[in-house]
C-alpha cells in the first residue's frame, strides 16, 4: 500500500514538473546568431592587424578567416510582474568590449574580464502602468549603433561608436512611455564600461525619444558626470556626452539617419579634452538586398579616441579622422545575413600602417556572414 502511494506521489511530481518544464520552456525565449568574417587591408599592414582599434573595432583581423563574435539570448518578457534577460557572448568582440584588446584578461580590466561572456543580466520588473524597471547589467543607451552586427546598417562599426562613447554599464534603467509619441528614460550607473563600482560617485543618463512625426524620429541621449583613475595614476573626472540622432523615413525602401555626439571630460593633473563629430547614413531596401553608406567626420584634436602620439612616435595636438563605408547586403532565406563591405579611413596624423610604414590613411574590404536562430 506504502509503495503504491509513493509510486502515485512519484508519477504526479514527474508531471506537474514536466508540466512546469513545458510552461517555462513556452515563456523564455532564445535566440542567438554566429557571426564570423573575412577582411583584407589593402594597406597589407605587417601585424596583420586592422587598426587602430577605433576605426577597426570589432572586423581587427586582416587577411584571415575570423570569428566576431558568437551570441545566445535567454529571455522572458515581464508578463507577471517581472522578466529577464541573459545575453552570453563569445569570440573575440567581448574581449574587446571588456578589456580593450582581443584577448581577456589585461592588466587594464582584470576585474571586467570576470564578466565578459556576459554582455547583458537583468532583471526587469514591470509596474501596472506605462513603466519598467531594469536592474544588472546592460548594453549602453547611448549610439545609433549597436555591439550585434546584425542590427545595425553595415558591417562594421563606426568611429563615434568605437570611440566616443561606452558599451555597457552596471546599474539600473527606468523605462517610461509618456504617450504614444514620447519615451523618456533615466539611468543610474556604476559607472563607463564597468560593473563593479571603482569610486564613490554615480554616474547618470538620460535618453529622450519622439516620434511625434512618423518618418522623423528623434532621440536625445545625454551621460555623466563620469570620473576614475586610470591605471598608472592619470584620471580624468566631469565627463560626459551629449548626442542627438535622428531618422527619415520617406519609404519603406529608404532610410536616412543622423547621428551627432559631442563629448568633454577634464583631466585631473589638469587640462581638458574634447571630441566632437557626426555620422550620416542611408539605406535602400530591395529585399533580399539592401545597399547601405556610412560618413564620419570626427574631431580628436586632445587625443580621447585615437591618442594623441602616432605609430612614427611623434606626439601630435590636432586630428581630424573621416571614414567612407558602403556595404552590399544579401539575406539568403531567414536565417543567414551576408555583407560585403569597402570602407576608407582618411586621418590627419599618421595613425595606419602600410606595410611597417605609418601613413594617415587605410582601405579594407570585408565580407561578412551572419547566421541567426
Amino acid at each position: 500500500m506504502k509503495k503504491t502511494i509513493g509510486l502515485a506521489v512519484a508519477m504526479f511530481v514527474l508531471t506537474m514538473g514536466s508540466a512546469y518544464a513545458e510552461e517555462m520552456k513556452s515563456s523564455v525565449q532564445i535566440s542567438g546568431f554566429v557571426d564570423v568574417y573575412y577582411s583584407y587591408n589593402l594597406n597589407k599592414p605587417n601585424t596583420r592587424a586592422n587598426g587602430p582599434l577605433a576605426a577597426s573595432n570589432f572586423d581587427t583581423a586582416s587577411d584571415a578567416v575570423s570569428l566576431n563574435l558568437g551570441e545566445i539570448v535567454f529571455s522572458k518578457a515581464p508578463e507577471g510582474g517581472a522578466g529577464f534577460r541573459i545575453d552570453l557572448n563569445f569570440g573575440p568582440t567581448t574581449d574587446i568590449v571588456h578589456c580593450g584588446t582581443a584577448t581577456c584578461p589585461t592588466a587594464t580590466s582584470p576585474s571586467e574580464a570576470t564578466f565578459k561572456n556576459i554582455q547583458q543580466a537583468y532583471i526587469t520588473l514591470g509596474t501596472p502602468g506605462k513603466l519598467t524597471v531594469d536592474v544588472g547589467k546592460f548594453v549602453t543607451h547611448m549610439g545609433a549603433e549597436v555591439i550585434e552586427t546584425k542590427d545595425n546598417w553595415n558591417y562594421s562599426r563606426g568611429i563615434l561608436f568605437a570611440g566616443a562613447i561606452p558599451y555597457y554599464h552596471g546599474g539600473l534603467r527606468v523605462n517610461t512611455t509618456l504617450s504614444d509619441t514620447l519615451s523618456v528614460n533615466g539611468f543610474v550607473y556604476n559607472g563607463w564600461n564597468n560593473v563593479f563600482e571603482t569610486d564613490r560617485s554615480k554616474t547618470y543618463g538620460l535618453q529622450v525619444g519622439f516620434t511625434g512625426i512618423k518618418a522623423i524620429p528623434v532621440w536625445f541621449n545625454w551621460i555623466g558626470p563620469e570620473e576614475g583613475t586610470a591605471f598608472g595614476g592619470a584620471g580624468f573626472k566631469d565627463r560626459q556626452v551629449s548626442e542627438l540622432i535622428v531618422g527619415f523615413n520617406p519609404s519603406d525602401s529608404l532610410s536616412f539617419m543622423f547621428d551627432y555626439n559631442d563629448g568633454e571630460q577634464d583631466k585631473t593633473a589638469g587640462g581638458s579634452q574634447k571630441w566632437s563629430g557626426y555620422a550620416a547614413y542611408a539605406k535602400w531596401s530591395m529585399e533580399p538586398c539592401a545597399l547601405s553608406i556610412r560618413f564620419e567626420d570626427v574631431d580628436d584634436d586632445d587625443g580621447f579616441i585615437f591618442g594623441s602620439t602616432d605609430l612614427k612616435g611623434v606626439a601630435f595636438k590636432k586630428n581630424s579622422v573621416q571614414e567612407w563605408t558602403v556595404t552590399v547586403e544579401h539575406k539568403v532565406g531567414k536565417d543567414l545575413l551576408t555583407r560585403v563591405e569597402y570602407r576608407r579611413d582618411m586621418a590627419d596624423q599618421k595613425i595606419f600602417l602600410d606595410k611597417g610604414t605609418a601613413v594617415d590613411e587605410q582601405d579594407r574590404v570585408t565580407a561578412g556572414f551572419v547566421y541567426t536562430f
